[in-house]
């Protein structure tokens, strides 16, 4: 009896002690012959994007600056969305944005694949470009606004191609200009500016199959159509917006 277990003890010690070394020369091949790493899955094999996504871009106004509690546009059309076709939103505006720095985010990766995967975008941009915080308007006489204006438009025909470009399916809607500066001294001189530049966007982004909501006539009564700050749009002007975007969606 005591042979028979001191031959099962020697059997399994011989057995761990080849598993053990065993598992030292893979460890060792590991180090030496590192395998080849790959992804998890192919280009190929992944899934198609489900174009499921709703995406806010441009500046302040689709931040939703101005509103009372910060829904601003996108919050009331992001609801109505998700209620409706379970659609999820990215809202990537960015405050004080120009046209440059729109096209500078659309050079990221993620911001790409992001557009990509949309099934509708919204976008305000412009503004802050025509306007620069209102210098623009104080100085009026001594600032280049047509090279500012003409400059503008060029960026805003390369952002309108590019988001097409990336995705050639989704429903795509431009918020225009409005004037918040009209009892400034040099105020209703942006008036014609601005009928333009809407005019403009708008034969622009008809090449790319882009809609257009053109804002100006909102804006009438400044106590009324702007936020406190006398520049943004207050909520009654802001549930104007959500309502004809989503006129343009369904």
């Amino acid at each position: 009896m005591k042979q028979s277990k001191w031959y099962a003890f020697l059997t399994g010690a011989v057995l761990l002690t080849g598993i053990a070394l065993y598992g030292l020369w893979i460890g060792y091949q590991d180090i030496v012959n590192p395998p080849e790493r790959t992804l998890s899955a192919s280009e190929d094999e992944r899934p198609e994007p489900e174009g499921n996504v709703y995406v806010a871009l441009g500046d302040s106004l689709t931040r939703g600056v101005g509103s009372t509690s910060g829904a601003g546009y996108v919050q009331p059309v992001s609801a109505a969305l998700e209620e409706e076709e379970g659609v999820r939103t990215q809202n990537l505006a960015v405050s004080g944005a120009r046209t440059e720095d729109l096209l500078t985010q659309l050079e990221q990766p993620e911001v790409r694949r992001t557009i990509e995967n949309a099934r509708y975008i919204t976008l305000t941009i412009g503004g802050n470009d025509l306007f620069n915080r209102g210098e623009n308007v104080d100085n009026f006489e001594s600032v280049d606004i047509q090279q500012v204006v003409t400059d503008a438009k060029t960026n805003l025909e390369t952002i309108f191609t590019e988001i097409r470009s990336l995705n050639d399916s989704a429903t795509i809607v431009y918020i225009g200009l409005y004037n918040p500066f009209q009892n400034d001294e040099n105020g209703q001189a942006f008036n014609q500016l601005i009928l333009d530049w809407n005019a403009s966007a708008k034969q622009l982004a008809n090449a790319q199959n882009i809609d257009v909501i053109d804002p100006f006539a909102y804006i009438s009564d400044l106590s009324r159509d702007l936020a406190t700050d006398q520049f943004h749009p207050s909520d009654r002007t802001y549930e104007k917006f959500a309502n004809d975007v989503l006129f343009v969606l369904e």
